[in-house]
């Protein structure tokens, strides 16, 4: 997986354009372009020179990340915000030249305010004023423009061509205008001069891209605000670092730390790097990194982490992980990387994406066509095709999944739990099966009190079961000691005695029922992780585990299973409130703008309102996902569902004997006549030791299909059959 920083997208058109650009690479296998962070990974082997080569002729630029400045060391990325200082100047000179422009166009001719004297009565001379004015705002906003006209020429048209052709188009139609009231004044034409004074779009022209400007500051600001989360963990890590180096004490920078140096940290001071305790004890506030309030107490052969803080006594540490490879540095990565995938319910997004702008023209275009087809002068004609393009807004589409993903996935390292990705983020929500490992998970470990729940672990168990979850819990120990163990959990299942190769098996089982989730801790959970529609690995565990998982639970914790599918479940809802407004907004305002609404109710709207309308959307989108940040993942009263599964019922139909998973046979029998002998040959089965259940006896078939849990031989059937007075042939 290669990560690509691309620059020049506007909106999700650009994205859209950008993914099916790469997709025609030899050696992609997969591509997902993200609007928020301007990045692009890509799967496979193709070469990142054509890559970047067919991003340029799709109208954008694609660097590697690598060699585009950025640090491959995640907690090294300087994430402050450049855009939006960019936008405020944009935004403050556009509206400096725009007031003055305003003041004749709308002051003077709306309610006669007062014009200097070589302009009072002088309707040229007003009309070059506005135009002047006009082409400073246009020209301080030009980026539009070249967006816009770029997309438009390599057949990408994106939002900034629709901004671009309203401006230009009331431009362009205002000149024409100018032109003509000379004509009218060599002419003598006094009536038509005073005409043509109404029929000036400068105002427009130069409002649209003022306000869209307002829209794009406002956007950028709180695009801004989404990666918050991740900027407040890369300030948890000191700049300098106190190490030993000849017997004597020196201070470096904490990124020329190497492996095996000795790090001093003493009381209030932050831990430079992952390490282990060599010297001292103290007492560590790790809540930054885990959301864990308790301080922790670190004795010697403890693990301490950088960013973490030392609240009393003194340490000597040696350093274990360093730059990229640190326990923040991971964090930041994950949080990062799940951010630049793409959830599945973006697909609908992409697919309006991909034809929003072409279409937006397309009915822009017949808006002004219908209304000169009905009489409308060319001045109303233009002023609704003006505002249907300037109004829709597929930068809502763009940024509805990919903000809501950004704050909840920092919301959720803010409290310990990593998603690997935006896919797993949005599964956890839509689980209905929660399996959980016994040893590690459930319960504390191997240890001499065998293998004592975790204090939490009752308590979360009957929030998922509260949350509607069917709860299992997975063990290969012996049926006794788990079904002792899940009695005090409250599991509403036990299946014990499971070899590790037979957990994947379990869950591709329990899936036939719903999506699963799994959560486990050791290397025999790997396979099972792996398989479930969602795997959680607790931090603690073994780093194979770990690596199957999708999420990552740092504070060992069972407690954080319901929160972290809480806050799925409340990324999943905020992605459904934001695409919902990002359509309906367009729904609504397309029509409103082309007129539809005039003859029944008498609404309408002007281009400057239209781009009112548009600069508020993308905005309205990023501040709902902002809200994120506000709720509870820990609130036993959020989401309450009840479960699709009948009470008592199990949903494992392979009974478990000494370690050994039930095995299906299907028994080939001749001589049964009716229903009645089927019966008889069901009970001759269900006699014999080892069979777990009889599944089916079939007269016409000529079989049974019996589910096995020990070792019943062939022999063994063949007897029970033809005790019960019917042919046995063979298991086929």
């Amino acid at each position: 997986m290669e990560k690509y920083d691309v620059t020049g997208m506007s909106c999700a058109a650009c994205v859209a354009h950008v993914e099916k650009a790469v997709r025609t690479v030899p050696g992609v296998d997969n591509v997902t372009v993200n609007l928020l962070t301007n990045s692009m990974v890509v799967e496979g082997d193709a070469d990142a020179g054509r890559i970047c080569s067919a991003v340029e002729k799709a109208g954008y630029h694609a660097s590697p990340t690598g060699n585009s400045g950025q640090s491959d060391d995640p907690a090294d990325r300087d994430l402050s915000d450049r855009e939006t200082p960019q936008m405020i100047r944009r935004l403050i000179l556009s509206v400096v030249f725009l007031l003055p422009l305003m003041y004749v166009s709308m002051g003077h001719m709306m309610w006669d305010w007062p014009l200097p004297e070589f302009l009072r009565d002088n309707h040229i001379g007003m009309g070059i004023y506005e135009m002047l004015f006009a082409i400073v705002v246009m020209f301080i906003n030009r980026k539009f423009f070249i967006s816009g006209i770029n997309g438009a020429i390599h057949k990408a048209p994106n939002m900034d061509t629709l901004v671009a052709l309203g401006s230009g188009v009331s431009f362009g139609y205002s000149v024409v205008i100018l032109f003509a009231m000379t004509y009218a004044a060599s002419q003598n034409d006094s009536e038509a001069v005073m005409g043509y004074m109404h029929e000036f779009y400068f105002e427009s022209a130069a409002m649209i891209l003022t306000l869209i400007t307002v829209g794009k500051t406002l956007e950028a600001y709180s695009k801004g605000r989404t990666t918050d989360a991740i900027k407040g963990l890369l300030e948890l890590a000191p700049k300098m670092a106190t190490v030993r180096r000849d017997g004597k004490e020196v201070v470096i920078p904490a990124a020329q730390v190497k492996v095996g140096d000795v790090f001093i940290v003493r009381a209030g001071g932050a831990f430079p790097v992952d390490g282990v305790v060599t010297e001292g004890s103290g007492k560590v506030d790790e809540s930054a990194l885990t959301g864990e309030s308790v301080a922790v107490e670190k004795t010697i052969g403890r693990e301490v982490s950088v960013g973490t803080i030392l609240l009393s006594g003194e340490l000597c540490c040696e350093a274990t992980r360093v730059g990229s490879d640190t326990t923040l540095s991971k964090i930041v990565e994950l949080v990062s990387d799940a951010a630049a995938t793409k959830a599945p319910i973006a697909r609908v997004a992409d697919k309006v994406a991909n034809v929003f702008v072409p279409v937006v023209l397309g009915i822009a275009f017949i808006t002004a066509l219908v209304w000169l087809m009905i009489g409308a002068p060319i001045g109303t004609a233009l002023s609704h095709a003006i505002t249907v393009l300037v109004i829709s807004c597929p930068c809502a589409l763009g940024l509805a999944t990919p903000v809501a993903i950004m704050v909840g996935g920092g919301v959720g390292a803010k409290h310990g739990i990593l998603y690997k990705n935006s896919v797993s983020l949005e599964q956890a929500g839509r689980a209905d099966i929660v399996v959980m490992d016994k040893t590690g998970t459930i319960t504390q470990g191997l240890t001499d009190a065998p293998d004592e729940i975790r204090p939490e672990s009752a308590a979360a168990i009957k929030e998922l079961k509260d949350m509607g979850f069917y709860t299992v819990m997975l063990s290969g120990d012996k049926v006794d000691i788990a079904e002792r163990i899940a009695a005090q959990a409250g599991v509403d299942e036990v299946i014990a005695g499971v070899l590790p190769d037979g957990k994947e098996s379990v869950i591709r089982e329990l899936q036939n029922h719903g999506k699963v989730i799994m959560v486990g801790d050791g290397i025999n959970d790997a396979p099972a992780l792996k398989r479930a529609e969602v795997g959680f690995a607790i931090g603690a565990g073994k780093d194979i585990a770990i690596d199957a998982a999708d999420v990552v639970l740092v504070n060992s914790k069972l407690s954080d299973v319901p929160a972290a599918i809480r806050l799925s479940k409340s990324v999943l809802k905020n992605i459904r409130e934001n695409l919902f407004w990002a359509f309906i907004y367009n729904v609504i305002g397309i029509p409103l703008a082309a007129g539809v609404w005039i003859p029944i109710t008498g609404w309408s709207l002007t281009p400057m309102f239209g781009a009112a309308a548009m600069s508020l959307s993308s905005f309205c989108v990023v501040m709902n996902a902002l809200r994120l940040n506000l709720i509870d993942i820990y609130s036993p009263k959020k989401f309450l569902g009840k479960s699709p599964f009948n009470a008592g019922e199990k949903l494992y139909n392979k009974e478990k004997n000494g370690g050994k998973d039930a095995m299906e046979k299907t028994l080939s029998i001749e001589g049964m006549m009716c229903e009645k002998c089927e019966a008889h040959v069901r009970k001759a089965l269900e006699a014999l030791d080892g069979v777990a259940e009889v599944k089916e006896v079939s007269h016409d078939k000529n079989v049974a299909v019996v589910s096995v849990n020990g070792d019943v031989s062939d022999d063994a059937f063949k007897a029970a059959v033809e005790e019960a007075g019917y042919d046995f042939k063979g298991v086929a």
